[in-house]
């Protein structure tokens, strides 16, 4: 939402093709998405920018204590980013 803030002329032109394409006051359906390529475009290129999980995940090596937590060999970790 804030980098179509920050760039009111790509919401506007991703709001154009949602009002050319599904129409004014319609709901999107999942069959409507392959029509919209700019919206899909904008989607891709914010999640690129803005990514929800980190790009590679870890994995622990061997048996470590973190905290008082046992993470075991091969286990799956996950860092977030936003702390």
């Amino acid at each position: 939402m804030t980098e179509l803030l920050r760039n009111p002329d790509i919401m506007a032109k991703a709001k154009q093709e949602l009002t050319e394409t599904i129409g004014i006051g319609e709901s999107i359906q999942e069959k409507d998405i392959p029509r919209l390529p700019y919206l899909q475009a904008v989607l891709k290129e914010t999640m690129r920018l803005h990514p929800i999980t980190p790009l590679l995940l870890p994995r622990s090596r061997i048996d470590v204590e973190v905290c008082g937590y046992t993470i075991p060999k091969h286990t799956q970790v996950i860092v977030n980013a936003w702390r």
